[in-house]
Order: C-alpha cells, then structure tokens, then sequence
C-alpha cells in the first residue's frame, strides 16, 4: 500500500473509532451515538476527498442517525432516509463509479443562476415540508426539521451528480442542524449530546470538504 491509501484507510478510520468510543463513553452513548459519529466521519472524509466508498459509510449513517431522529420526535429525517437517501446514495455510488478519475470523481460546478432557482426552491419546500410535518402527533421543531431535509436533500442530489456546490448547500444545513440539538440537549432530549457532536464534525468536515474539492476540480481542469 502507498502511503496515501494507508492514511485514507487504515489511519484514518482507526483515529476516528478511538475518538467516537471516547465520546461514547464520555455521554453514556456508545452503540448508537458511537456508531453515528463512526459513519458520520468516515462518510464526510472520504466524500472530500473524491472516494466513492464515502456511500457505504453514508449509508450506515443514515440508519443510525435516523434512529437519533425517531428518538426525538424529529420524524422528516426518519422519512427521508427510507423513502430518498438510501435511493440516492445507492444512485450516488453508481454515479461516481462510472466518473471516476485515477484519484477522485470528476467535479461540476453549477452556474449563478441555476444557484438563484435552487434557492427559491430550497425556501418554498422547506416552508411546505414543514407545514406537512407539524400535522404529525409529536412532532418537535417542524419547520427546523423540514429546512434541514430538504437541504440535505439538495445537498445529496447535487454531490451524487458531482457538483461542488453540495458543500455551500451542506453549510446551510449544519447551522439548523446544530440549533436543532442545541435545542434538544437543552431540553436533555435523549442521545442529543452526541448528535450535537456529530453536528459539528460535519460542520467541520464540510468546510474542509469545500476546500479539497475546489482544489481538486482545479486540478481535474488543468489536466484536460
């Protein structure tokens, strides 16, 4: 193995288990928030940097965090995990496959006014979403809830079909996110301390994830 491909996959996923387990054991949350901030990372690392392994890891995510979800009575992530995510990432690895370079996916970019359209559609659905969803019992923080899946929605279709604008789309979507669970450990929801943990890392890893696919794209573009 190169160097490179032992830090992608052995280096890496080793330092991500030891932190999650910490963190685990840290808020009593090792099964479930362990596992989800486990994928979490793993998915969001190997997104940047151009691998389509990253939708094995989203996957699992999915799962996981969609259980974090029902637990708080935050139901949009629950329904579009079963009825779009999954769809889409299985659509998504296909997709990068079939465009892949010698050491990442081949990268779009769209154009300002296609930005402008998918805007206005991100503010109207949101809104509609949320209507629907707060006629659920039980719901909690509907309107939160439904701007953050349907732009994490945005930001899945936009990366499963390789533009970089998934990223800036993704920004939106960690800051509800992270007043989401800011409010839910507030009110000590339960497994709220490591989905807010989880949160963040995103956070993190998509601002990273925007940096290393500008300079990649520029890369693929000097090469052609």
């Amino acid at each position: 193995m190169t160097k490179k491909q032992i830090i992608n996959y052995i280096v890496i996923p080793s330092i991500t288990i030891c932190v999650s387990l910490v963190f685990g054991f840290i808020f009593n949350d090792i099964i479930l928030g362990g596992s989800t901030l486990i994928f979490g990372f793993l998915n969001a690392y190997y997104m940047a940097v151009g691998k389509p392994c990253n939708y094995i890891f989203g996957i699992l995510f999915s799962i996981t965090y969609a259980i974090e979800c029902y637990n708080n009575g935050l139901y949009g992530f629950v329904i579009f995990t079963l009825l779009v995510y999954t769809p889409i990432q299985i659509f998504g690895i296909i997709n990068w496959i079939r465009h892949k370079s010698e050491d990442a996916v081949l990268m779009r970019s769209l154009t300002l006014l296609h930005g402008i359209y998918l805007t206005a559609l991100l503010v109207v659905s949101s809104f509609g979403l949320g209507l629907l969803l707060s006629l659920i019992p039980g719901q909690n923080l509907a309107f939160l809830d439904s701007s953050s899946q349907i732009v994490n929605l945005c930001g899945v279709v936009l990366v499963a079909i390789r533009f970089r604008e998934a990223w800036y789309v993704w920004l939106v979507n960690n800051v509800i996110d992270l007043i989401i669970w800011i409010v839910r450990l507030s009110v000590n929801a339960v497994n709220a301390p490591m989905a807010l943990i989880v949160s963040i890392m995103y956070l993190i890893m998509n601002i990273i994830g925007i940096i290393m696919w500008i300079k990649i794209e520029k890369q693929q573009k000097e090469q052609i």
